[in-house]
């Protein structure tokens, strides 16, 4: 019984938590203005190209920069 109860307050739990997600990417509850994906997704493309090369361990040569990444 208490297994079975359990199960469903998490299937409850899942449930909501796709809801919102769904809600996000569909852009219900979430307005992305042209500035604010302008200043958020070139920070995130340096980020994938620093990891890319490999800057984030400490014997890379540029570990700790993000120079030459991206040029604008």
């Amino acid at each position: 019984m208490l297994l079975s109860s359990l199960a469903n307050r998490f299937n409850q739990f899942l449930d909501q938590t796709l809801k919102g997600i769904n809600s996000l990417q569909m852009g219900d509850s979430l307005s992305v203005t042209p500035a604010l994906a302008r200043q958020t997704f070139p920070n995130l493309l340096i980020e994938r190209l620093y990891y890319a090369e490999g800057r984030q361990h400490p014997c890379h040569p540029l570990h700790g920069s993000h120079a030459g990444l991206c040029r604008s």
